[in-house]
């Protein structure tokens, strides 16, 4: 029983590993350990918030999401405070009760004024000392492959569900991922309809050749802003799964100084300052082989 236990686990680890998470054998939060740093209140009422949860489950946090056709899958019951992003409206969560924040791989999916209000919201409903821990894809690592023609580092285009046919046409392509070539993984990951590989024919789309000349011609933040420029809202709104922005330290930085943080450094995969968040059972678990970890404090 024990080895195939142990033959099962291993197999869940690798599945895990082609869609970009970590199985770790890290033991479920240990409640006595939290109440050395929080009190009882903010434990039993939860005021630890993770935006853009998505299936997250843990017995002290609170979810935030937003209920859509697309992460029905994912969701299902698990929201408790259903905040649409990019409605730019605030958290309905009371100033200066939180904790900590989280929110993981979800600020590529939104523009920079939802961002910009997700920040000022998690500022506001911190108290003095909390924490916000983001993490997100990091363009800079995404540039370098592109550049490189390094196509083993965007992985998930090789797996079944982009490269099957089956299956690709639900990551919304017109033809597999592993035929991709490295400049539209790079574009599609980026701002993913603007992708001449993606399946929706709205957009304003960019070959290799175009976006070689974007890059040659422009400074490397606008030309970045020059690809996400292209992504329709609208069409963002029908696939809330695909990528509408870029990420980096410095645009991090820049967001979360605007939002009012004083203290904001980057972190690394299970390194948050947080006693909350350190738990990799439950958090840094999205594709951290590409992936920035950034933390503020108030």
């Amino acid at each position: 029983m024990s080895k195939l236990k142990s033959i099962s686990t291993v197999y869940a680890r690798k599945l895990a590993q082609k869609f970009g998470y970590e199985l770790l054998r890290m033991p479920k939060e240990n409640l006595s350990r939290l109440k050395e740093f929080y009190p009882n209140e903010s434990i039993n009422c939860k005021r630890f918030y993770n935006i853009g949860a998505g299936g997250f489950s843990h017995p002290h946090w609170t979810n935030v999401d937003h209920h859509s056709e697309w992460y029905k899958y994912k969701l299902k019951d698990n929201v408790a405070i259903d905040w649409d992003l990019l409605e730019l409206k605030p958290l309905g969560v009371d100033d200066g009760i939180a904790e900590a924040v989280y929110t993981s791989h979800t600020v590529e999916h939104i523009t920079d004024e939802a961002v910009k209000n997700m920040f000022s919201e998690a500022y506001r409903i911190l108290k003095p000392g909390g924490f916000l821990r983001v993490t997100t894809p990091d363009i800079d690592l995404d540039y370098r492959a592109y550049i490189e023609n390094d196509l083993l580092y965007f992985y998930w285009f090789d797996n079944k569900r982009h490269s099957d046919p089956s299956l690709y046409p639900s990551a919304r392509l017109n033809q597999p991922g592993k035929d991709m070539t490295s400049a539209q993984r790079f574009v599609f990951h980026l701002a993913s309809s603007v992708s001449i590989n993606h399946s929706d024919t709205n957009a304003r789309t960019i070959d290799d050749g175009e976006l070689k000349d974007i890059f040659n011609r422009m400074e490397y933040e606008a030309a970045l802003d020059e690809v996400k420029g292209r992504a329709s809202i609208d069409t963002q709104r029908k696939y809330p799964g695909n990528h509408i922005n870029w990420w980096n330290e410095n645009k991090l930085r820049r967001m979360l100084a605007e939002a009012g943080f004083d203290t904001v450094y980057r972190s690394g995969y299970g390194q948050s300052h947080c006693p909350a968040m350190r738990n990799t059972r439950y958090f840094d678990n999205t594709h951290p082989p590409i992936s920035i970890y950034m933390e503020a404090r108030k």
